[in-house]
């Protein structure tokens, strides 16, 4: 009995086990054997900002009003019905958000959009709300307004997944195959960075964002330093810090100092200077009153006995 428990135990963990193996989330090469699609990346190419889609409140947006010129958008590409892989991408896009010390709408702007032309307006709200609740800053007025999710039709979706080569096949079973990935693109809507799987975090979307702004949305020195010595190392697939720069930053920064220590030694120089001049002018001043002084009881002095001896003659 207790075997025959046993076997069943084993079967029934074999079991979720292999089914928890089929759910495991493929990277692009195993994407690409098994469902024929990827991600083939378009570095530099532009989205097509007149592109019109549906946002979760019914209203027709072009794709351009949300690029101002100043503030970078990450892109997600997914869609709402999918059962695993992109309720996990925006869950973990929110929480690694979490971390980050800039703000939606503020200092970045997400916007969501479905691939699959057939859901619905409900749908997009229903996953914005669901977003939100999950980001800490969800409820300001900022990030009301700059995560944006949104529906399309399938001229408008083909133009978007092509200009950031974005591919997916649909599945016998309604769902899609599609690559695990989020776009970064610049303030004016050009494509500058990919980041594939799950893991996004906080230090790399800051340099990936900062990227993307060219360093406009950098809220202090440490990320303007941050951004200029770090550099994406397209072989590795992350971010690594430039010795060269590092190097650049420490021969300014000596600079600096040795400029800054040699004015204090200056200023301080001439401080001393005006301090001992100023010292000697006032016993100069006090010396020669006491000779004035002196001159005068001798002049005085003589003019007495002068009197005298001409009162003594008379």
């Amino acid at each position: 009995m207790h075997k025959r428990f046993l076997i069943l135990a084993l079967a029934s963990v074999l079991s979720i086990a292999s089914g928890a193996y089929a759910q495991r989330l493929l990277d692009r090469s195993e994407v690409q054997e098994l469902n024929g699609v990827e991600v083939t990346e378009q570095l530099g190419n532009h989205v097509p900002l007149d592109a019109v889609f549906t946002n979760a409140q019914g209203q027709q947006i072009e794709l351009g009003t949300y690029f101002d010129g100043e503030t970078p958008v990450i892109l997600a590409l997914v869609y709402y019905q999918c059962p695993v892989v992109c309720p996990v991408v925006l869950s973990q896009l929110a929480a690694s958000l979490n971390k980050l010390d800039y703000a939606a709408g503020d200092d970045f702007k997400v916007l969501v959009v479905s691939f699959d032309h057939t859901e619905t307006t409900a749908m997009a709200m229903g996953e914005r709300t669901n977003f939100l609740g999950e980001y800490n800053r969800g409820e300001t007025p900022e990030a009301l307004a700059g995560v944006a999710f949104h529906t399309g039709d399938a001229l408008n979706i083909k133009r978007l997944v092509n200009a950031v080569g974005f591919g997916f096949n649909p599945l016998d079973n309604g769902d899609f195959s599609h690559p695990i990935s989020l776009m970064v693109l610049s303030p004016k809507g050009k494509v500058t960075r990919y980041m594939y799987g799950f893991d996004y975090p906080a230090q790399e979307i800051k340099l990936t964002l900062l990227d993307a702004s060219q360093g406009k949305i950098a809220a202090s020195l440490g990320d303007r330093l941050l951004h200029f010595c770090y550099r994406f190392d397209p072989l590795a697939g992350e971010y690594s810090i430039q010795a060269i720069r590092v190097m650049q930053v420490g021969a300014l920064l000596t600079l600096a100092f040795m400029i800054i220590g040699l004015t204090i030694l200056f200023m301080g120089e001439r401080v001393r200077r005006k301090f001992y001049l100023a010292n000697t002018m006032s016993n100069g001043s006090i010396d020669t009153g006491a000779d004035d002084n002196d001159s005068h009881s001798s002049n005085t002095s003589s003019g007495s006995c002068a009197r005298a001896q001409t009162g003594h003659v008379s």
